[in-house]
């Protein structure tokens, strides 16, 4: 088969030839992706000391210049990983001898730039918005590479406790940098993803600084913004407890008004309502954002925000009343200070409650919040912010992926991919022609570019969201919140499937840490639980969803852009269409109305079921969990696609020059997406046998197709060596080499060079090749 999609010059790439030397392009240009953040106070915050704790174990990385690709300056070191300085003398790799597998390895990846169909620098600038975001994140990088303590060499080894100093030697680093270089929100959330680590710092700046912004009252504000900004007063967001997490209802800590004080009480009654897993609180923490049931004359009004002092800003103490710790090691996230709280008849004023919105007065009395809903904002922020990492974070595993499967080469077959490539069938098969790791691999890289394009979209609506909730309008609110939820539920979930995808994928290497996989992999994990347990924020969405129909049908309630599908519904709830995709050949799956038709009808009909489950069947809407994750499901797909497809019509406008490799990325996430859950568009009779023969057919020959770009889109996302800190996923190619070098660096191989005597010879091994416990047992 051969490409759709032509290049500029209405030509296609056919071959796979052998590229010269000279064509190897330098190292991508580093990149993270910036997120939306809340606003930060311009109050000018008291410089900290300069000094830099250094560890002796930190070694800056050797760093080669490379050329940024963006202009003829040299780039911001945006070297290829090497250990080398560390590595022992004695042993020294020779230079690749022509023909061999090293040597092929280098110039595979080198070839596959050369054949590229797309400009990357438009793209690059795509995908952070403009071309000066890019420049800032080229900025922003420069001065995190330029600090020893966050070289990466010996990020696996020493102990949780050295880490975690080392952690916040990096947070008070971090924010010398941000004083010292006049650094934004925006700016400092950059920052933190290039540093690569979540460490102590990150919840005051994701969490506590965002929900103190978006509830304190203007006077709150005034006094404690200037404080929190400036690391005066670091903060934490303490919700979850021993006993409930997502239901809020179930909270068990109090906070009970004392008028004779003019205090509230906070407490907990039982060890189940120890605050647990808070980020940023087992350590750095002085003060901490609780939610606990306000308790007024005895009556219980449901949980509400208070500031509440910990630690003593001199010695740092845990206050009388207050009992705080960490709560150990995790399967990731090891250098950030989870911890765990509790309260024993602790008073604090009663103007530490949050009362932008919900209010107390001296007298005990309870103001409401103009909308139940008001403080919702906070983690709707948060939320937004998940399905970017989501993408960025998937979008490194298959740079990863990408690049390794171009340079290794595993058995001397013949398939027509590599006919296409015009590869010789004496050479040994790069593995990203086969068909198999295409299927396992090009799908990632589809879904990343989608999760990032429905970033942007729901970021927009973010923004507009909090200008409206300034006047108190709460009119976009529900479609936000319920948007939020749905697609961090489900891009978090397909970011962590991938991630792991793509670690099996790379085979034996990608099971070592250095290849970045693993790291990526346990570090990205919890996403899935906080903020929200995926599952459970399925049925949020799916009640959203329940309400929209509700109204559209009872009220003739306009529909929001998002759930326009519902409209499908119109001939009653529930029943079954007797509508089928338009599609007779291979060829109509790539029409876009043809893909959007597909998941506008399955999102429509598994939300009829579950209304009709409810009102017709009398089911109670808490036994239908899985029907609502279905729902939820469907609602996000569709959603994708349908931003997706905006995101190339509108490329196609502005920069057409992308528009055909974009198309073929936007077909393989519908296709692939449609045949991982086919059986939700087979059950009912929209598609038939044929129409499922017809789409594997199509997303077949798009995977072949998407062979040739493969490497641009992912180096498009522009990641330098530096943050993926990959021996397999290098810029260079040369995986075996820097494999070899993390080996021999190893604190385990240390000063032995491959040929000293091992580490722990003298007390165990010797006793045992010597045989002198057997001599020890011939004796007695």
């Amino acid at each position: 088969m051969t490409p759709r999609h032509a290049k500029q010059d209405g030509t296609t790439n056919t071959r796979w030839p052998r590229a010269p030397e000279q064509t190897h392009q330098t190292a991508p240009v580093p990149s993270s992706f910036p997120a939306p953040t809340a606003p930060r106070s311009t109050a000018p915050a008291p410089a900290p000391a300069t000094a830099r704790q250094q560890f002796p174990h930190q070694q800056q990385q050797s760093r080669p210049p490379a050329t940024d690709r963006h202009s003829s300056r040299p780039a911001p070191n945006c070297q290829s990983i090497s250990r080398s300085s560390i590595m022992a003398s004695k042993f020294v790799i020779p230079p690749p001898k022509p023909g061999s597998t090293r040597a092929l390895t280098q110039k595979d990846l080198q070839t596959a730039r050369s054949l590229v169909s797309f400009p990357l620098e438009p793209m690059t600038e795509t995908i952070f918005g403009s071309a000066e975001a890019y420049e800032r994140k080229q900025y922003l990088l420069n001065l995190v590479m330029k600090e020893p303590l966050f070289s990466k060499h010996d990020r696996f080894h020493g102990s949780r406790e050295d880490r975690l100093l080392r952690a916040l030697a990096m947070t008070k680093r971090l924010v010398e940098l941000r004083d010292e270089n006049n650094l934004s929100d925006a700016d400092m959330h950059l920052v933190r993803q290039l540093v690569d680590e979540t460490i102590p710092m990150s919840l005051h700046e994701g969490m506590f600084l965002p929900v103190l912004r978006a509830q304190a009252s203007p006077e709150q504000a005034k006094h404690w913004l200037p404080l929190a900004e400036s690391y005066q007063m670091i903060g934490s967001y303490a919700q979850t407890e021993l006993a409930h997490g997502s239901n809020l209802s179930g909270l068990e800590t109090t906070a009970t008004y004392i008028p004779e004080t003019d205090e509230f009480e906070i407490h907990s009654p039982d060890i189940t309502a120890c605050k647990w897993w808070i980020g940023s609180l087992g350590l750095i923490s002085t003060h901490t954002l609780v939610q606990a049931k306000l308790i007024l004359k005895g009556k219980d009004y449901g949980p509400h925000l208070f500031l509440v002092p910990l630690r003593s800003l001199d010695d740092h103490k845990p206050f009388p009343g207050v009992t705080v710790g960490d709560i150990g090691k995790k399967m990731g996230f090891n250098l950030i200070d989870n911890g765990f709280l509790m309260f024993e008849h602790y008073k604090i004023p009663r103007t530490n409650m949050l009362m932008r919105f919900a209010q107390v007065t001296r007298k005990g009395e309870y103001v409401k919040p103009p909308h139940a809903k008001l403080a919702y904002g906070g983690m709707v922020f948060v939320r937004t912010a998940l399905v970017r990492l989501a993408g960025g974070s998937l979008a490194k595993a298959a740079t990863i992926g990408t690049r390794y499967a171009c340079v290794r080469r595993q058995f001397h077959v013949m398939n027509a991919n590599k006919q296409v490539a015009g590869v010789s069938s004496s050479e040994e098969t790069p593995i990203i022609m086969y068909p198999m790791v295409q299927a396992r691999m090009f799908p990632r890289i589809a879904e990343s570019y989608a999760m990032l394009f429905a970033a942007q979209g729901i970021e927009a609506m973010y923004h507009d969201m909090v200008k409206r909730l300034d006047s108190f309008d709460v009119s976009t609110l529900p479609a936000v919140h319920a948007n939020s939820s749905a697609l961090k539920a489900y891009c978090t979930g397909v970011a962590l499937d991938g991630i792991e995808e793509l670690r099996r994928a790379t085979g034996g290497h990608g099971f070592m840490m250095s290849s970045g996989l693993p790291y990526l992999l346990f570090n990205y994990s919890p996403s899935v639980t906080f903020e929200g347990e995926n599952a459970l924020l399925t049925q949020q969405t799916a009640r959203y969803l329940l309400k929209q129909l509700h109204k559209h049908q009872t009220q003739a309630e306009p529909l929001h852009h998002f759930v326009e599908y519902l409209e499908l519904l119109s001939s009653g709830v529930g029943r079954k269409s007797d509508r089928t995709a338009a599609v007779s050949s291979p060829a109509d799956w790539f029409n876009p109305a043809v893909q959007l038709a597909a998941f506008a009808h399955r999102a429509a009909r598994v939300t009829g079921e579950l209304a009709h489950a409810i009102t017709q069947c009398g089911t109670p809407f808490a036994d239908l969990n899985v029907e609502c994750a279905r729902a939820s499901k469907a609602h996000s797909e569709y959603v994708l696609v349908r931003t997706f497809h905006s995101t190339t019509r509108k490329i196609l406008q502005d920069k057409p020059a992308l528009y055909p490799v974009l198309k073929l990325v936007s077909d393989v996430f519908a296709l692939n997406t449609i045949e991982k859950s086919i059986g939700d568009f087979v059950e009912d009779g929209y598609l038939a046998h044929a129409h499922v023969k017809h789409l594997r057919a199509a997303l077949k020959t798009a995977l072949q197709d998407m062979m040739k770009d493969a490497v641009g889109l992912v180096d498009a996302w522009a990641f330098s060596d530096f943050e993926l800190d990959s021996t397999i996923g290098r810029s260079d190619g040369k995986v075996y080499e820097a494999l070899l070098e993390t080996a021999l660096a190893d604190p385990v191989n240390k000063g032995m060079n491959g040929k000293a005597v091992s580490l722990g010879y003298e007390q165990y091994i010797r006793p045992l090749v010597k045989g002198e416990r057997l001599q020890k047992k011939s004796k007695l």
